[in-house]
């Protein structure tokens, strides 16, 4: 190795270097470099890069290598090393007649942009999904948009639907795709009874996960001959349930074997479930294909079917419109006040809601009349006769019972004799009020309030179809309702609670400021005799007292973030002086936990940052790593270029488990059980908001076992306005 490459440094760098001569040969590798490439020094120094790795010139780091020392140009690539199974990024920068390769090991980030892309895709696939299956009207259309659609998006070699039989007895075979002739015969119909993974996971309600030939000789022995003849290795068997109840089933046979990941789960399950709920829309449709199917010899039994086809068409495209309404807000006020006015004229000449507070009080939301001129009288009507619970009929009924009033003609003859007894029915006769259907909004077994439809000017009467489609709307409608107050309450809680921890912590600040005064007079006051007795206790109330301000400064920094009232008084700080700062001070805290200490820093780093607010963020960072250092040593880097800062806390301690990684930086998180380590599990969540609001960054770098390295970056230049 050319001797102006200093060893040294390059043997405790974090990355991986190389370095090649002329001809290819390893000149020298150090530490990193000989795990990343999974081959020691003796077996590679003074030997060709392609008597090593034969087919290196083909791969892109050969070409890249190739082009750098032709080119003399450093050089930049990422591409996946098979001998290690690991993605690298390699950058190669010419050196003389030498060839300096720095190698960095980024599979946890090329794996976790690939499953980024892959759920994006998915949620993407998903979408495209639910809205072809929502325009399939009859099953048999549901079907084959489905099969298709999850075979498609799986990348499967076969797909197979079916619905169970209304004797419940078999599931009949409604679409496939892939399927061979004889295996349609087959499983055209499959008795409930079979001991087959599809017609198990429809008996359980839980899906059959078949990677492998070894899963199937691990449940279904009796099937594995079948399985290894076939030219599909491994399937997914899910059913499709909908309102707590299992409609059918779906097969996705793949010919290689394979892992079905939770990703590859949920998807599959959240297009079963897309495709239950249309199958459960497209039973309307079926009922109204078989009742025009009866009545094709008459012409006019022709006409009323495909009048109520239409029909079905329009409730659902109203439904579709209806429910995408509702899923634009969750201020429910207002949504129910544009539900009533999309319902008419669509669906009635006017439309009321009401809705029952929590202290059981009818309280009236929204009103709509298709003539804005008798809009008044109705507003009458509702403020001067309110709702009564007890009321035999009509919404006050509806509101106490949970169920659903339909009166189909409210002729004069009916009407008459009750208006004389009740002025609300007199106004009803005066809106000219024919038909009408009262449908609760409940969700959760809870009736949150009604809608109210009347038929009047019209002369339309409601029937069952409709007095269904009002139900249906209504059950959309309460879910909005139990979402946007359910996320109102969640909200209020975390108001209250921030809040809460607020005055709870400034009210604390006073008297732990009074009881530190009062300790340090004690302490000044105590003659020779009192110290040497009781000066340890007096100490250990300080350590106390500090102990409970540092845990109530931390709670009302969080206080602070949660309303956005954090504020910064940025200056020119040296990082390097203030991590030796921190470090002095925290000399005592490594000596308890047993941790020696190194700080790399060439010089200053000076940037422009809130001098306090960065000391918290340091002494936050090293007194987590004396916590969970296990009394290893512990190495603090301080490092920069010309727009960025860099501070490295690295511990060969405990380390993090990978699901705890990325719920680190939250609230009141902790990757460790409480009882085996103290704290709020707020000092990383506090030094992440105040890096960000720094406009910097954190990330954590960490296995178990293998010790924890955090990494701070700030902008030398201090955060953007």
């Amino acid at each position: 190795m050319d001797a102006s490459l200093p060893e040294s440094l390059l043997d405790v760098i974090t990355e991986g270097v190389t370095v090649f001569d002329a001809d290819g040969r390893f000149t020298y590798l150090n530490t990193v470099a000989e795990r990343v490439l999974g081959a020691s020094r003796e077996q590679l120094l003074g030997r060709p890069v392609g008597e090593v790795f034969p087919d290196f010139r083909e791969t892109p780091l050969g070409a890249a290598a190739q082009r750098s020392l032709t080119e003399r140009v450093p050089i930049t690539v990422e591409a996946f090393y098979a001998p290690q199974g690991v993605w690298l990024e390699a950058s190669m920068v010419p050196h003389g007649s030498l060839l300096v390769v720095l190698l960095r090991d980024v599979t946890t980030r090329h794996q976790a942009q690939v499953a980024r892309e892959k759920s994006a895709q998915r949620l993407s696939l998903l979408q495209e999904m639910t809205a072809k299956l929502s325009a399939a009207v009859s099953t048999e259309e549901v079907g084959a948009v489905l099969v298709r659609g999850a075979k498609e998006a799986t990348g499967a070699a076969l797909g197979w639907v079916g619905l169970v039989e209304p004797e419940a007895k078999a599931l009949r075979m409604v679409a496939c795709e892939g399927v061979p002739e004889e295996l349609m015969r087959q499983y055209a119909r499959l008795p409930l009874d079979a001991q087959l993974p599809l017609t198990q996971a429809f008996r359980s309600g839980e899906a059959e996960w078949l990677g492998s030939l070894a899963d199937f000789e691990a449940r279904y022995p009796h099937l594995v001959e079948f399985v290894r003849a076939s030219p599909n290795h491994a399937g997914a068997y899910v059913p499709m349930r909908a309102k707590d109840m299992s409609l059918g089933a779906i097969t996705l046979a793949f010919a290689e074997s394979r892992t079905f990941d939770e990703a590859d789960r949920g998807f599959m399950v959240a297009l079963a479930h897309q495709g239950a709920l249309a199958f459960d829309r497209a039973r309307l449709f079926d009922r109204e294909q078989a009742a025009r199917a009866e009545a094709e010899s008459h012409v006019k039994e022709q006409v009323r079917a495909r009048r109520e086809l239409e029909a079905v068409a329009w409730r659902q495209r109203f439904l579709s419109e209806a429910s995408t309404l509702l899923a634009g807000s969750l201020d429910y006020s207002t949504t129910m006040e544009s539900l009533a006015r999309l319902v008419v004229p669509e669906l009635a000449d006017l439309c009321a809601v009401d809705m029952l507070t929590t202290e059981g009080r009818v309280e009236h939301l929204a009103l709509a009349h298709a003539d804005p001129g008798r809009l008044e009288l109705a507003r009458e009507v509702v403020r001067s006769h309110p709702i009564s619970l007890a009321a035999e009929h009509g919404a006050g009924r509806v509101l106490r019972t949970g169920q659903a009033d339909w009166v189909p003609d409210f002729s004069d003859e009916r009407l008459a004799p009750l208006a004389q007894a009740s002025p609300v029915l007199a106004m009803m006769r005066d809106l000219g009020i024919r038909s009408y259907i009262c449908v609760p909004l409940v969700a959760r077994g809870r009736v949150l309030g009604c809608l109210s439809l009347l038929q009047a000017g019209s002369h339309r009467h409601y029937t069952e179809a409709d007095l269904l489609l009002a139900e249906e709307l209504a059950h959309r409608a309460a879910l909005n309702v139990d979402n946007a107050r359910l996320y109102r309450e969640a909200q209020e809680a975390i108001r209250l609670r921030d809040e809460f921890l607020s005055i709870a912590s400034h009210e604390l600040k006073t008297p732990l400021t009074s009881l530190r005064l009062q300790l340090s007079l004690i302490a000044r006051l105590m003659s020779p005799e009192s110290r040497a007795r009781l000066g340890g206790k007096v100490d250990g109330a300080h350590r106390q007292v500090d102990r409970l301000s540092s845990l109530v400064t931390t709670l009302l920094d969080v206080s602070r973030i949660a309303t956005g009232r954090i504020s910064l008084e940025l200056s020119e700080v040296d990082l390097t002086l203030a991590v030796r700062e921190a470090l002095e001070r925290l000399r005592e805290v490594f000596a308890q936990a047993g941790c020696t200490v190194t700080l790399q820093a060439r010089g200053p780093v000076v940037g422009r940052w809130d001098a306090l607010r960065l000391d918290q963020v340091i002494v936050n960072l090293l007194t987590n790593a004396a916590k969970y250092g296990q009394g290893q040593p512990i190495t603090v880097t301080v490092e920069a270029d010309r727009e960025q800062a860099r501070l490295t806390v690295r511990d060969e301690g405990i380390g993090i488990a990978a699901e705890a990684l990325p719920r680190l930086f939250g609230r009141f998180e902790r990757a460790v059980s409480v009882r085996h380590y103290g704290g709020l599990g707020l000092g990383l969540y506090i030094s992440r908001q105040i890096i960000e609001a720094l406009g910097g960054r954190v990330s954590v770098d960490s296995r178990p076992g293998e010790g924890a390295t955090f990494t701070v970056e700030l902008p030398r230049g201090g955060p953007r306005p």
